[in-house]
């Protein structure tokens, strides 16, 4: 495990279950200009490259007793080259994909996690299965064994679903404390909540649990006004200094990386053995649905992937290589136009074409390989996409990385808002008490948006 902290943000990708099966029970059919164990960037020894970091859910990945005994990537990987995050699999539990029937449930996630993982989440019940009604049932069963919710929603004004949630969480933490096993897997306390009454409640109910790190779902994600509360909750009660890991979950646009970054070097003034990281699985949903990540922006109109299907871009006959496909749908992609709003001074703005290492090394027509002619993509395509959609991230995070760190070189190319929002949340943290509402509806403005 990687114990050093960064100065950034760190992005880690959320791997598929089929991709960590890749070189175990998943295996590629065909034969291309790099191994199939190349595919694996966990791996020191990739012929293509190489990454420390990702996320992978017992979610997925423990859906049953046999699967999650199953080999991988994940959990024959370089436990001294690499870090990878567990999630727990509360979003699947709530989603009715996985069933839960109490203790032996959170016995099975906590083994998976302490196996295969070196921080993992907290078996949570998310707060956001509450508007699609996924939770009123397990309300009705805590009802049914004898916990008084009622008593709940009282002390604390809030929805009996909402109470639902917690309850649920605070059992399962109670167990995770009392059956895990010291030092196979640090462990984080998720705080869910969808506004700042339901996450200060959450806090305050779980704060005790004395774990190694906190994870942020739910609304934090991208409501930097709940994020600096609870992180000045955390700073007020001694915890933020003896933590070792943060991480928010489900979301890694560029914009979000960029503030993250600005949170990181806020934190480790309090603490500077503090990591903050954040994932999304975008580069394996994306390849799953054919589709390719080619080109990005990172100017002042806005920072954005953008992604075209293979099938629709390529053809069997297509020699292209990735990359090349990827550099000439950047010379069509629509320029900004001289005399918008958002180019007063005569510049003209360029969609950026992806490069990635695997992309220099296959073909279009080895991606789009379908029968009788057609442009469809079998398993294989799916798991080169993956890696170069994986790639192609990393490699646009390091620039969001190099121009956070030159904001005057790279003046131009930062939207105002984004200067606007990193002004803020530095300004906040060195003066929280008199700032934080002030502040409060214009940091939540990538949330509304």
């Amino acid at each position: 495990m990687i114990n050093k902290p960064s100065k950034y943000a760190i992005y880690t990708p959320a791997i598929s279950q089929e991709f960590a099966k890749l070189g175990y029970s998943q295996h590629l059919k065909r034969s291309f200009a790099f191994l199939e164990t190349d595919l694996n960037f966990l791996d020191p020894k990739s012929g293509l490259f190489h990454y420390p970091y990702a996320l992978y859910s017992a979610g997925q990945a423990a859906k049953t007793a046999n699967s999650a005994l199953e080999d991988n990537i994940v959990k024959l990987r370089d436990r001294k080259a690499t870090t990878v995050i567990g999630d727990s699999g509360g979003f699947q539990i709530q989603g009715n994909r996985i069933k839960f029937t109490g203790d032996p449930t959170c016995e099975r996630m906590l083994r998976w996690l302490e196996t295969h993982s070196d921080y993992s989440m907290s078996l949570d019940f998310p707060t956001g299965g509450i508007t699609s009604g996924n939770v009123a049932m397990h309300a009705e069963r805590l009802i049914a064994e004898g916990h008084n919710l009622d008593a709940m929603c009282a002390a604390n004004d809030l929805s009996l679903d909402f109470n639902a949630c917690l309850k649920q969480s605070l059992l399962n933490l109670d167990y995770f404390v009392q059956n895990r096993k010291p030092g196979a897997t640090k462990l984080l306390n998720v705080l869910q909540g969808r506004n700042e009454p339901e996450s200060k409640a959450w806090y305050e109910a779980v704060k005790g649990y004395g774990f190694e790190g906190w994870a942020f779902a739910g609304a934090h994600q991208n409501s930097f006004s709940l994020l600096l509360n609870r992180l000045h909750d955390m700073r007020n009660d001694g915890l933020l200094q003896s933590a070792k890991w943060i991480h928010i979950l489900g979301i890694s646009t560029p914009s979000i990386a960029y503030l993250f970054n600005a949170l990181q070097r806020c934190v480790t003034k309090i603490n500077p053995d503090l990591q903050i990281t954040f994932d999304t699985a975008g580069p394996f949903i994306s390849a799953a649905k054919f589709q390719a990540l080619v080109t990005h922006r990172l100017d002042k109109t806005g920072w954005t992937f953008s992604t075209v299907s293979m099938p629709k871009e390529g053809s069997p006959s297509d020699a292209r290589s990735l990359n090349e496909l990827a550099w000439e749908i950047a010379q069509r992609r629509p320029k900004a136009k001289r005399g918008s709003k958002a180019i007063q001074d005569g510049q003209t703005l360029y969609a950026i074409p992806v490069s990635t290492t695997v992309g220099a090394r296959v073909a279009v027509n080895e991606i789009c390989v379908g029968s009788n002619g057609s442009s469809d993509l079998d398993n294989d395509s799916i798991m080169i996409l993956m890696n170069h959609n994986a790639e192609a991230y990393l490699r646009v995070f390091k620039q969001v990385n190099r121009i956070f760190d030159n904001p005057k070189e790279f003046e131009t190319d930062i939207p105002v808002l984004l200067k606007g929002l990193r002004f803020a949340i530095e300004d906040i943290w060195a003066d929280p008490q008199s700032k934080t509402k002030d502040w409060g509806q214009f940091l939540d403005t990538l949330a509304a948006g």
